[in-house]
């Protein structure tokens, strides 16, 4: 059927459509431009295709108004669907209250731990302890408390007394001067080390101070007359065989009051000085005076510090081995047979060692399977007086 004849049937009157043939319009206007002729009018077969276009168009549309929601739900029909019940998640358990664990008491009667590895803490008594300090121009200095209590006994660490293995100490001597090596040995060494410091240390409180938390104990190392002095010189303030006592209690003084909460002293100095008798009776009596332990060094076979502490009623140890004058390792360990040797034979044995590397490397390992052997290690306060 024609267009023409279409458009008489419906009967359609297409000026109706004007709102919505804008785009005819402006078809139509394309024709004009410059040097163009006048427009010339639409065909009634074009007219004719776009009214029946429009008229579709609506007819769709009107459809879809009408019936929109049954066709959806015809599509969701033809959709295969299941409905699964998920079940609520259980609320998660309570976590159990943890019962409260009971500290291990503190004893040394097990070997210590090496670095790093769990074990029971020993406490030591914070420093300064009232009553047991005096005040002085050298700062302050220890003192024996009027109840009696000795400052070596206060702020030793603690060693039980059932233990009857042999015991072997240990002193790290000379600590303080170098910063690096100081805390390297803090760090790595078993707490029970007994840790010896040095008067000219910087920060020598915060050092002693860091020591005690650790566990260890700790003493001075007093610098006193060497064998060939001056030509080596132990540093200012050192114990002089050439002074007088009163000039060298002054320097023991000085040296005493530089840090709190050590138990005595030593000197790996102290070869001429500690040999001479009129020179170190004084110091002996000034640390019974003042409640402190002596640690020979025995730098000489001469040494008469020893029968003088014992003599004057000082707590005293003697120095058997410097474990480490030889730095290799299979040195260093047969040194450290030997003191275990003597600790059985004697009840005791006191070791000496720098805060060397490797020396701190076998110590560590000789540790490990000392309790196997049937030693026990030791502060020096927990051996003074046993050694025969």
């Amino acid at each position: 059927m024609k267009a023409p004849a279409l458009l008489g049937r419906l009967r359609f009157d297409v000026r109706g459509l004007r709102p919505g043939l804008g785009w005819l319009r402006r078809l139509r206007r394309t024709g004009d431009g410059a040097g163009r002729g006048p427009r010339k009018p639409l065909s009634k077969a074009l007219l004719g295709a776009a009214a029946l276009t429009a008229v579709a168009y609506a007819g769709v549309a009107g459809w879809l108004a009408l019936n929109a929601d049954s066709t959806r739900e015809a599509w969701q029909a033809e959709i295969p669907a299941a409905t699964v019940a998920v079940a609520a998640l259980p609320p998660p358990p309570m976590p159990k209250a943890a019962a409260p664990a009971t500290a291990p008491l503190p004893t040394d009667a097990a070997p210590l731990p090496l670095p790093g590895v769990p074990g029971a803490a020993v406490t030591l008594t914070p420093a300064p302890v009232p009553g047991l300090v005096e005040d002085s121009r050298n700062g302050p200095l220890p003192r024996i408390a009027q109840d009696g209590r000795k400052p070596w006994q206060v702020y030793a660490r603690p060693f039980p007394a059932t233990d009857k293995r042999p015991r072997v100490a240990i002193v790290m001597s000379d600590l303080g001067l170098s910063g690096v090596t100081t805390g390297n040995a803090l760090a790595k060494l078993p707490p029970g080390i007994t840790l010896a410091f040095l008067p000219y240390a910087e920060r020598l409180d915060d050092w002693i101070e860091r020591a005690r938390t650790k566990g260890h104990e700790v003493m001075l190392s007093v610098p006193m007359e060497p064998q060939n002095y001056p030509r080596d010189d132990p540093g200012p303030n050192a114990l002089l065989t050439m002074l007088g006592p009163d000039r060298n209690i002054e320097r023991l003084e000085w040296s005493l009051g530089k840090a709190v909460g050590y138990v005595g002293i030593t000197s790996t100095t102290g070869s001429k000085f500690t040999a001479n008798p009129a020179a170190m009776q004084p110091v002996i009596d000034a640390l019974k005076a003042r409640g402190l332990l002596f640690v020979d060094a025995r730098l000489t076979p001469k040494s008469v510090a020893g029968p003088l502490a014992n003599l004057a009623g000082v707590p005293r140890a003697l120095g058997d081995r410097v474990i480490d004058r030889d730095l290799s390792r299979g040195a260093i360990d047969d040194q450290l047979r030997e003191l275990e040797e003597l600790a059985k034979t004697n009840g005791a044995a006191v070791g000496f060692a720098s805060p060397y590397p490797t020396t701190i490397e076998r110590i560590n390992l000789w540790m490990t399977a000392l309790a196997d052997r049937g030693i026990a290690l030791a502060p020096a306060s927990a051996v003074v007086n046993i050694q025969k």
